[in-house]
Order: C-alpha cells, then structure tokens, then sequence
C-alpha cells in the first residue's frame, strides 16, 4: 500500500510538472513518518488539468470521459442529469451482482451506490419511491442525497427539508455545502471513488477509476471535485459512495460512453432511466 501510494505521488507529479525545493539527503525513517511524508507531497503537488477524451450528449445525459493528465493511470467518468428529462431508481442485488447485470431494460445507466454490508444488504438509509428498503443509520454523518417534491437535496440529514421519495444515505460529504471542504486531513489511503455532487443545480455522478489499492485519497478528492475546471469538477458539495473495487457506472446501449465495471459485485445501484 505505501508502495503503491508513493509511485502514485510520483506520477502524479510528474504529470504536471511539479517542482520540489532540492531534498537534504536521505535518512532512515519510521514508516509511519514515511506514509506523514508521502501524504503531504500528494497534497503539495497540484492536479493536473482534466484530459477529456470524449464528451456525449443523449437523452438527458451530458457525460465527459477522460482521465487526470495525458500520462495518469486514473480515469474518471463525470455524468451530468437533467432531471426534466431523467428519474432515478434503487436497484438492489440481493447477494450481490455486477453493476452490468443492474442495468434495468431501458435505462441510460446505472452507478454504485452507497455501502453494503458482507452479505450485500444497504448499510444506511434507502428509499424507492417512498418505500423504506434499509433503516436509517447515524445520521450525525455523511449526508443524504434525496429526491421528491422539494426537488433535488444534497447535504446533511438536519437540513433535508422534505419527505424524501428516493433517498441515499452515505458518508463522509467530501464537499460540504457552499464549496467548502469536507476532508481536512489526508489518511493515504487510496482508492477508486464514486460520488454524488451538484454542480450549480444539476445532478452529477462523478467516478474516479483507478487500480485496486491506487486512486485519489479522500482529501485529493476534497480538492479536485471543488476545483473549477479544468482543473477539477467545480462541485458545490459532494457526498461519497462505495468506491475502492465497488466504484464504477454502466452505460445502456443508446449511451456510447466509456463503461467501468467495478472489479468486485455491488449490494445495490443507482438506475437512471428516461423521465
């Protein structure tokens, strides 16, 4: 893990040119001073500009495909819903199954959602179409994404201001409301991410792809989803769902974007289907 969490640092810096101050000479350290010095070249060393490959516009959706620099072994997949045209549904898996086989007939695409226990049941709260399937967990944190009649809702439970019909509970909120960061330190743990966001009004479901053990820590994260672009997804607030070997989305046939299939079976997933 240390391993891969330093040759990740190593990449990233190189891919955009980031300049160190000339290092004294090396001398022993303890690891857990290695991983404190690992950390904070991550957090030094800015993202490169997103690098778009391909951008597709069809049915409600507006999805980017790229990756984090030319030479960046992490992809990420930015899909955007208007949801004049678009609905949302829990799918779940009862013992768990590939995001692909989650994908409903007719639906533009289906994500990860939030957590789930070994035996692939919800961890928190869930709801479809106004019927609870998982109870709600502490709801003193992480947040919420919830739709109904007060329209899209994104953030903490003490500010959800309606009853919700579809509900997602999850944590941590990587971006609090306003834009301000949710992680203010950097454990190094790395790994593929799926979250939920808002960019302005619009509905967003961003994942981040990366090797297993590889991919942006939480607060490299905090970073580049509230970065403007291009630099980062200009997210207004953000809320993390399962990620790591979970972390992917799955196109219908009518969508031609990239498809990252998790490496490992889901408890359950988002569908987006036509409104």
């Amino acid at each position: 893990m240390r391993l891969l969490a330093a040759s990740s640092v190593a990449l990233l810096c190189a891919a955009t040119a980031c300049r160190q101050p000339a290092a004294p000479k090396p001398r022993a350290q303890s690891p857990a001073t290695a991983l404190a010095s690992v950390s904070a070249s991550a957090s030094a060393c800015a993202f490169p500009a997103l690098s778009v490959a391909s951008v597709v516009d069809a049915a409600g959706l507006h999805v980017r495909t790229g990756s984090l620099g030319k030479s960046s072994l992490w992809g990420f997949s930015d899909v955007g819903l208007d949801s004049a045209l678009t609905r949302l549904q829990i799918v779940l898996a009862k013992g768990g199954a590939p995001l692909a086989r989650l994908l409903p007939a007719g639906a533009l695409a289906v994500v990860n959602g939030g957590y789930f226990e070994p035996d692939f049941r919800p961890s928190a709260w869930l709801k479809d179409q106004g019927v609870e399937l998982s109870p709600k967990n502490d709801t003193s944190k992480g947040g919420v994404l919830a739709l109904g009649g007060g329209g899209i809702y994104l953030g903490p439970f003490a500010q959800l201001g309606f009853e919700p019909q579809l509900v997602v509970q999850s944590f941590p909120l990587i971006v609090e409301q306003g834009g301000k960061p949710g992680i203010h330190s950097d454990d190094g743990r790395r790994a593929a991410r799926t979250v939920a966001c808002l960019v302005g009004k619009s509905l967003h479901f961003i994942v981040i792809s990366a090797a297993r053990g590889d991919g942006p820590t939480l607060f490299e994260s905090s970073s580049l989803l509230r970065d403007a672009p291009p630099r980062g997804f200009g997210c207004t607030v953000a809320l993390n769902f399962d990620g790591g070997p979970s972390s992917g989305v799955w196109f219908g046939p009518q969508i031609a974007a990239k498809q990252r299939q998790p490496l490992a079976n889901v408890g359950y997933a988002i569908a987006i289907l036509p409104g």
